[in-house]
């Protein structure tokens, strides 16, 4: 048998340093990644990214087309502690994050409670200054679009969101939205983008 060089970070939730590098029919597996490959897309799954074009998902194993635009938000560590009860994620630290080898990966496909519970409200952020609100403001005014569209101030940009403030629910509609916008008045909706409020549903 082929000796292992064993990629080893320290495991917060158990308390212990955690070999990450597996055998599989005679091969090396080696499940430690940079952390930036693991993280979260703006449709709220989580994913391993593999190749400049393809991603696969956490919880169901399942390989997806990748492109930047599909991006949400980078993993917290809060979210990897979540993962590590679900027993996707081995161990990580601040560099690095090591995957549970494949045959630990639970076969059943159930979701944790916690990523069942897991709730995102979409919103679309124009990337604009905050000294932009009242040109898009009259810009949707003119556009015939002030009964769909609010535009409001967070964090120093000009966002949408759906008319009286509300949320678009799901992704496919506020990405409609989005395209609306960027076809109707590229000039100043050509840079927006889709963001995303997460919260967990508490009993």
């Amino acid at each position: 048998m082929l000796p292992l060089l064993a990629q080893r970070c320290y495991n917060s939730s158990l308390e212990q340093w955690s070999d990450t590098s597996v055998m599989i029919d005679g091969e090396i597996e080696d499940t430690t990644l940079p952390r930036n490959r693991v993280f979260v897309l703006i449709d709220g799954t989580f994913v391993v990214r593999w190749s400049e074009s393809r991603v696969q998902e956490l919880e169901s194993g399942l390989y997806r087309s990748y492109e930047k635009r599909d991006f949400g938000a980078s993993i917290t560590d809060y979210e990897l502690r979540q993962l590590q009860d679900a027993g996707l994620v081995e161990c990580f630290n601040q560099d690095t994050v090591s995957l549970t080898p494949l045959p630990e990966r639970r076969s059943d496909h159930q979701i944790s409670a916690w990523e069942a519970n897991r709730t995102r409200s979409y919103y679309l952020n124009t990337t604009l200054p905050t000294e932009y609100l009242s040109p898009v403001t009259e810009r949707l005014e003119e556009l015939g679009l002030q009964a769909q569209f609010e535009a409001r101030v967070r964090e120093g940009f000009v966002v949408l969101w759906e008319w009286q403030g509300r949320s678009f629910r799901k992704f496919d509609d506020v990405e409609k939205a989005r395209t609306l916008l960027a076809n109707t008045a590229p000039q100043l909706f050509g840079g927006t983008v889709i963001a995303f409020v997460e919260t967990t549903k508490k009993h």
